[in-house]
């Protein structure tokens, strides 16, 4: 059996009011946005969430056997995540590295794709979401543009695992209507046609597989908007564990960051369930929770969520903006 050994979060210090965005265009706003700061980036936001996980899990970089990363946002078309992630833990050599984008289920498939590895080969893995989501402020996105990463370290076994992972599922469609550019901010399309033909498809499908048959008592749901995350949950009667207010839409990194804060909040013998929908289909993870879930003294997601300084809307789109060093520019 794969266990959850370790995990962990990242949320950046910073944070927009909404309502403040909303007014620059006519609009309300609820909750904050997650903005990081000028020296903060998708690899090292991945490895603040990496090291919490693997603090929890009590286990060394260099005894990783894979890394596997999950992304939205990577500002690079050539350049990864995984690689540097790994480097910076000692995970060097014959380590597995893989960088999965594309969609928000890159996720689900990251965790997918780490059991199977873990199943195969008895070395642990580390799965790690991060995303800087675009703030374009011709977007309907730009308020909800947030940022943030999630780690979860997989085992064969372990001492005081967090959970056990039951199920694993994937609904593939090909149906894409929320979609983005390299770069650029998204083009929603229209939100009812993809609630009801995209995410009301494909999302009960692949949690029905992973479920089979088990009820859970709490679940996390990642979607480009808060209308689809909850659609996504659709005819499940879970409590839903979610940052989204606190830190606006986390892109691929929203499943594991919420399922790292689920893991501190649940007790022993729940069942939870994680989905993971976007362009292409839907994935679903059901797990469940044994002895070692809870807090432990690793920095918590609850930590980084309480820890928040308010900045301005200017300050949200010029801290996503690249910097030019002597011609040289940040991602």
């Amino acid at each position: 059996m794969v266990v959850i050994d370790g995990h962990g979060g990242y949320v950046p210090l910073y944070r927009v009011d909404r309502s403040e965005v909303a007014a620059q265009h006519g609009g309300r706003g609820r909750g904050e946005s997650a903005v990081p700061a000028r020296d903060e980036n998708h690899v090292t936001m991945a490895c603040e969430a990496a090291d919490n996980a693997l603090a929890r899990a009590g286990v060394a970089g260099e005894d990783l056997g894979a890394v596997v990363t999950a992304s939205v946002s990577d500002p690079f078309a050539e350049h990864g995540i995984a690689a540097h992630v790994a480097s910076r833990f000692g995970a060097t050599g014959d380590v597995r590295t893989t960088d999965l984008r594309g969609s928000r289920r890159a996720a689900t498939d990251a965790l997918a794709a780490a059991r199977e590895f873990v199943a195969a080969n008895d070395a642990p893995a580390l799965v790690v979401g991060v995303d800087v989501l675009p703030a374009d402020p011709d977007s309907d996105d730009v308020a909800e543009a947030g940022a943030g990463a999630g780690a979860i370290v997989l085992h064969r076994d372990a001492d005081q695992p967090a959970a056990e992972l039951v199920g694993v599922a994937q609904e593939t469609t090909g149906f894409v209507e929320h979609h983005r550019r390299h770069g650029e901010a998204a083009e929603t399309g229209d939100a009812k046609f993809e609630g009801r033909h995209g995410v009301g498809e494909a999302a009960p499908a692949a949690t029905e597989r992973a479920l089979d048959g088990a009820t859970p008592t709490k679940a996390v749901a990642a979607a480009p908007s808060d209308r689809l995350s909850g659609a996504a949950l659709g005819g499940v009667d879970a409590e839903q564990v979610s940052t989204r207010d606190q830190v606006g839409d986390a892109g691929a990194a929203a499943a594991l960051l919420d399922l790292a804060h689920l893991l501190e909040t649940a007790v022993t013998g729940e069942t939870a369930l994680v989905v993971a929908y976007g362009a292409g289909g839907a994935g679903a993870v059901a797990l469940e929770t044994t002895d070692g879930v809870g807090t432990a003294d690793a920095k918590s997601v609850a930590t980084y969520l309480d820890a928040s300084e308010e900045t301005t809307y200017a300050k949200h789109l010029e801290y996503r903006e690249p910097v030019d060093y002597e011609g040289v520019k940040t991602p």
